[in-house]
């Protein structure tokens, strides 16, 4: 046989060998294929599973499956649903005589008594206004030593009126008792009740939720609202912000509401639920409620009306340290800031950039739910009387670490430093509007 026949010979019995050869490679495969299918469904009927614990390096479980699959609940019988109905309200116990007495007996206690501030003795609600405006025998109109008792029977009960003799002598007032001077002069209600409605004031409570507590009528508790209003914002003093300082602005949608402080409404009603992007004037009903919060807490909540440099300049440079670090967002209205010589950083929104090591401002934005929850209760502010009612929210969070008592008597101390008649004065002539001013509200004009 020749070379190259020998050669091509022996190249063909290689080929067929090692195509034989992966014929055997895959029919085996496909037997072992076949088995393991086979043992699936073996192990699905009989129920069988292996249950080797397979864990994530979270050290969650591994999802298989069969364990993605939702089980269904098992309907109960109609005789079980209504045995749990029949559980979950129960039939009336029948009446007895000692059920029917309890009856008559709450009846007639919440007839009798007005409410949980009944129970506190009026001695001693009037002491602790007495401690608080740290009453004294000296005369609050000039302070004159030279008082005396007046000995006048029907006078209020547990008050000592006294008489001034220098102010007489000058043809004056002269008499005058403990809580002269504060918005507690000349009003018919108890101390304890003025304590209670204060309460119900730092817990959040709408004047109408407060009159129903107290059974006052509603003009009584909008007038004790407002007198604590008053107080919250003539008696905000001014705390130089330090450190790191979050400037941000909200806009709140709000026009003028019936006749807030006798000013004519110059446009037809506004539909409510009205909704629109973007920012906002007072002219346009969204007016500007700019936030200023240090890193230590304390918080300035001030409505402008608008947000422009030159309006809110003026408001920063005053309540800002100078040495103060300042975070905005990029908003062109704070470009202003290195310019007088703060340390400004900020952070892009529009790039979806919210936080940067510690240049951010969200401890500012986390104030604004707060903010629309705690003006939720009032079903629409006018923005008008918008500082009144932020006032409270601010002078809560600045307390915020004082428990409700402790709030109180922070402001049964403001109430006492308030000029109280002429508090009482603006509520009287509905003059509200006076003290609480709009940032930029004549510049807007």
């Amino acid at each position: 046989m020749r070379p190259a026949e020998k050669f091509v010979r022996g190249k063909t019995t290689q080929l067929t060998g090692s195509i034989v050869y992966a014929i055997l490679n895959l029919s085996l495969w496909l037997l072992i294929l076949v088995m393991v299918e086979q043992l699936r469904l073996i192990s699905e009927t009989v129920g069988w599973r292996q249950t080797k614990p397979a864990v994530k390096k979270r050290g969650r479980p591994k999802l298989t499956k069969n364990s993605r699959k939702a089980t269904p609940a098992k309907q109960p019988a109609a005789a079980e649903l209504a045995a749990t109905v029949r559980q979950m309200f129960p039939e009336p116990p029948e009446p007895s005589e000692r059920s029917r007495a309890r009856a008559a007996q709450v009846r007639l206690l919440k007839s009798s008594i007005r409410g949980l501030f009944e129970l506190i003795p009026e001695e001693v609600c009037v002491s602790l206004l007495k401690k608080i405006a740290g009453a004294s025998t000296a005369c609050p109109r000039c302070g004159g030593t030279q008082t005396e008792q007046s000995k006048d029977p029907h006078y209020r009960q547990y008050y000592t009126r006294r008489r001034c003799r220098d102010c007489q002598n000058q043809g004056q007032t002269a008499t005058f008792y403990e809580l002269t001077g504060t918005i507690f002069e000349h009003s018919h209600l108890s101390a304890r009740q003025w304590l209670w409605g204060m309460f119900l004031f730092v817990a959040g409570c709408s004047s109408r939720e407060i009159a129903t507590e107290l059974k006052i009528n509603l003009k009584t508790a909008q007038r004790l609202v407002a007198l604590l209003q008053l107080t919250l914002i003539t008696c905000r003093y001014r705390f130089r912000l330090t450190g790191q300082v979050e400037f941000d602005e909200l806009y709140l949608i709000g026009g003028f509401k019936g006749q807030a402080g006798q000013l004519e409404l110059e446009r037809a009603p506004r539909r409510r639920g009205l909704r629109w992007p973007g920012r906002g004037t007072w002219d346009s009903d969204k007016v500007p409620l700019l936030g200023l919060v240090d890193r230590q807490g304390h918080i300035y909540l001030v409505p402008c009306a608008n947000v422009q440099s030159n309006t809110i300049q003026p408001l920063i440079e005053y309540l800002t340290d100078q040495g103060a670090t300042l975070y905005t967002d990029e908003y062109n209205i704070y470009n202003f800031l290195k310019r007088v010589g703060y340390q400004h950083h900020t952070v892009n929104h529009s790039q979806g950039e919210y936080a940067r090591g510690p240049v951010h401002v969200n401890t500012v934005e986390g104030l604004w739910s707060l903010l629309r929850d705690h003006l939720r209760i009032h079903r629409g502010v006018s923005k008008l009387y918008l500082p009144l009612y932020v006032m409270r929210f601010e002078f809560l969070t600045n307390h915020r670490q004082h428990s409700r008592w402790e709030q109180l008597l922070e402001l049964c101390s403001l109430a006492c430093q308030a000029d109280g008649g002429r508090l009482r004065r603006l509520v009287r002539e509905n003059q509200l509007h006076t003290a609480c001013p709009t940032l930029g509200l004549s510049l807007a004009a």
